[in-house]
């Protein structure tokens, strides 16, 4: 009788590896509290040039997933594993309370300060065991790394707040987000708020909670059909897109559609700025959302054809990700 031959399994292309960083000192909810994550890396670094770090921050609903996404039948959805193919290195933590970070006890309260703080802490210890070769232990030491923070959607909007305030990051890559807010889903008291600046988390939390209550929303409206995923997205990637959805940070969704909100963050980052959009994202004002960077003396707008606001789901997906790593390796 002939032996079957084994067949092994396809060899690695890049190595994974989970990370958790305790936060329990910087959040108001009894502890332990730890954010969760992994890191995509490539099988060997070049240590003759700094090593690119990209730090992901997903949008609402959004798990870590969304930048390693793996479908059945349907390859090449991975964010993380291209750019690490590349030679780069992806961070990813699901936000405090979602996921598999740890639950809080009310997650109405983490709103983009505390979120911001949050993720300043845990990108910054990965960061630092990345530099002391305890992260990846088979990349090594490496110590010269260009920390890139990249946020998708409301990611985006938490993004520019965190660098406002902590300055993270030696760049940052804000996707799908622009400024604008969503004014056509809001009420009339969160139009009412958002009107008068300055406005306090305080507000924010309160109208945020009204949502979670799920209080009747009068004077909303739906999105544009086809500005969340392109008609040509398979079914299969989009039924595992919403199977990987994970609860809302509502104060943080809500602060998101607020139009003009983070505008003072965005005008006080000073570091390279890549601001990118689907062709048919849920904004086109693409030209006034670079222009809030008043800082940034380094800023690249690059819209996707195709592709509506969940770009990693888009067929030309590939062509962001090459662009922002060309984008990356000139800083």
């Amino acid at each position: 009788m002939t032996a079957v031959p084994s067949i092994e399994p396809p060899a690695p292309v890049t190595l994974r590896r989970e990370i958790e960083v305790d936060v329990s000192d910087l959040v108001p909810f009894p502890g332990p509290v730890m954010v969760r994550g992994w890191v995509h890396a490539p099988l060997r670094s070049d240590q003759s040039r700094p090593t690119v770090v990209w730090c992901c921050l997903a949008g609402g609903h959004a798990s870590t997933t969304y930048f390693d996404f793996q479908v059945p039948g349907h390859t090449g959805y991975s964010m993380a594993e291209h750019l690490a193919g590349k030679g780069c290195v992806v961070v990813a933590f699901d936000h405090v309370g979602l996921g598999a970070s740890s639950r809080v006890d009310d997650i109405v309260e983490v709103t983009p300060a505390l979120a911001s703080a949050v993720n300043d802490r845990a990108h910054r210890t990965a960061l630092d065991r990345l530099a002391a070769g305890t992260l990846v232990p088979e990349l090594g030491p490496l110590p010269s790394l260009t920390a890139v923070g990249v946020g998708h959607s409301m990611g985006g909007m938490l993004l520019s707040v965190q660098q406002a305030r902590h300055a993270t990051f030696d760049a940052v890559a804000a996707l799908g987000h622009g400024g604008n807010g969503l004014p056509q889903f809001l009420t009339e008291a969160e139009r009412r708020v958002a009107e008068h600046p300055p406005i306090l988390d305080a507000d924010v939390v309160e109208l945020a909670r009204i949502r979670l209550t799920g209080a009747p929303l009068v004077g909303t409206s739906r999105p544009e059909p086809g500005s969340f995923m392109a008609r040509d997205v398979p079914r299969a990637v989009r039924a595992e897109f919403g199977a990987q959805q994970v609860e809302l940070l509502y104060s943080c969704g809500l602060t998101s559609m607020l139009p003009h909100v983070t505008d003072k963050e965005k005008s006080d980052i000073t570091v390279p700025v890549f601001v990118g959009f689907g062709e048919y994202d849920l904004t086109r004002d693409f030209f006034v959302s670079a222009a809030r960077y008043t800082s940034s003396r380094d800023i690249t707008l690059f819209v996707l054809p195709g592709s509506a606001h969940c770009h990693n789901l888009a067929s030309l997906r590939t062509v962001l990700w090459d662009r922002l790593a060309h984008w990356a390796s000139g800083l």
